[in-house]
């Protein structure tokens, strides 16, 4: 087994994005000894350093395209060494990518900071091929597979709702019981090599199939509503708690304003499982099982609070519930749609504008199941800064109307708690009264018997 020792990349490579960081051990040294030191992935390279302290000068770096890696079993009697190292890969005439190396062991310090570190480094060696996809951004899946003739919806989601709506739509505990552990991992390193398993001609199991797709959209490295959207979708699911008209209002307003990646998605899982709440006779999924299954995926706090995650639960479920149950309310079908994303191998057809990737993502056409025939050639959303502030006076409008509804409230919770108080003052006063009663009672009786002297009735 060698070390690497890999050139260091120009400075301008520093400067990128960590991918990911963290702590390992690797050999290292004359004596070949296991030291520990700090890591950070970088554009397609891995870096490491003697330690995390500012400023860090990388002692080396590990090239990571047309590499792969291996996971090490367990020894006996080992604790704490989880092994995985890095290989050099093979190019067409079989010759290795690296020149300067065969192999770099390194050592995590738990399971799950190997497989971490493990699905970082995939992320990086399969992106070129389409890979990598568990962890990677929906925008980025999305572009790519859209340069190579693929649809909108990514082709791991369409493959997966695809077999299940063909082989176990109406299995029992469908997504509520987990699929066969070694399934699910062989299913997830196929499309993380980014190859496409034939699920039917596999005769994969619908509990594996479905566990893919839930680790697909757990592991995007923001939920499906994105974490800066938690709030207001949070209080548009209040407002349907309050008063169903304005919570529709809401939810379709905050809607329209998701990442149209996102957006696509959302719609097409909702729809999917508005399909499958249909048959939950046979599969015992109602739209609140499966909502309270997918809601953490579709919907959740950037925060780690238990506090803030437990007092979300059951309003996320609700809204979740709510994106099911009315679907064609919240996603009305448009004449563009791309629902059936099938491989064009003749992908220069493929319009990318379509879709807008860059950071300040377009806005997606409103949709309009409430529109009246008046403003049925009301301009988009996006292009008229008057629909914007149209928008804005009408989200200022609800929030008014929730603070009168309140201070309604609360003029009514003061008005009970006066009446409270001017009973318990009624009957202090006449708890007084029947006191100062019986005091007088009590001395007119001792004034009488000191005069006549106490009373006894005579025996008959």
């Amino acid at each position: 087994m060698q070390s690497l020792k890999q050139p260091i990349p120009p400075v301008r490579g520093h400067k990128q994005k960590i991918e990911h960081c963290g702590w390992l051990r690797k050999q290292g040294g004359r004596h070949r000894n296991l030291r520990s030191r700090w890591f950070e992935i970088k554009g397609d390279q891995l870096y490491y350093f003697k330690d995390n302290t500012e400023p860090k000068t990388p002692i080396a770096s590990i090239p990571l395209p047309g590499n792969k890696v291996n996971k090490h079993p367990v020894e006996a009697g080992e604790t704490g060494k989880f092994k995985f190292e890095i290989v050099s890969g093979k190019d067409k005439e079989g010759r290795p990518v690296s020149s300067n190396h065969e192999t770099f062991l390194l050592i995590a310090s738990s399971q799950r900071e190997m497989e971490e570190w493990i699905c970082a480094i995939n992320r990086i060696i399969y992106a070129p091929v389409g890979g990598g996809m568990f962890g990677r951004s929906l925008a980025e899946t999305v572009k790519f597979e859209m340069r190579r003739g693929g649809g909108c919806v990514p082709l791991i989601v369409y493959k997966c709702v695809d077999f299940i709506k063909a082989h176990g739509i109406t299995e029992e505990g469908l997504f509520r019981l987990p699929g066969q552990a070694k399934n699910v991992a062989d299913l997830k390193d196929a499309f993380n090599r980014g190859e496409i398993p034939e699920l039917e001609s596999s005769r994969a199991e619908v509990h594996s199939v479905a566990s893919v797709l839930k680790s697909y959209l757990r592991e995007l490295p923001e939920p499906l509503i994105p974490y800066d959207y938690f709030e207001v979708f949070l209080t548009a699911a209040r407002c349907y708690e309050m008063r169903q008209e304005d919570g529709i209002v809401a939810t379709q307003n905050q809607l329209k304003t998701l990442p149209q990646p996102n957006y696509i998605l959302l719609r097409y899982i909702c729809r999917f499982l508005h399909e499958v709440q249909k048959h939950c006779e046979q599969n015992k999924m109602t739209v609140r099982n499966l909502a309270m299954v997918f809601g953490p995926n579709i919907l959740r706090s950037g925060s780690e609070d238990p506090k803030v995650m437990m007092e979300s639960t059951n309003l996320v479920t609700e809204l979740i519930s709510i994106l099911i149950r009315q679907h064609e309310l919240f996603f009305p079908h448009t004449d563009d749609e791309d629902l059936q994303p099938q491989r064009q191998h003749a992908g220069n057809d493929v319009n990318l504008n379509l879709i807008d990737f860059s950071p300040d993502y377009c806005r997606i056409p409103r949709p309009a199941p409430l529109a009246s025939p008046e403003n049925e050639h009301e301009d988009d959303f996006a292009e008229d800064p008057r629909s914007q502030i149209q928008e804005l006076e009408n989200e200022l409008e609800l929030q008014q109307q929730q603070i009168k509804d309140l201070q309604i409230k609360l003029e009514q919770e003061r008005k009970v708690r006066e009446m409270l108080k001017m009973r318990l003052e009624d009957e202090q006063r006449a708890r007084e009264s029947a006191e100062d009663r019986l005091e007088k009672l009590q001395a007119a009786m001792e004034e009488f018997c000191a005069k006549y002297g106490s009373w006894e009735p005579t025996a008959r």
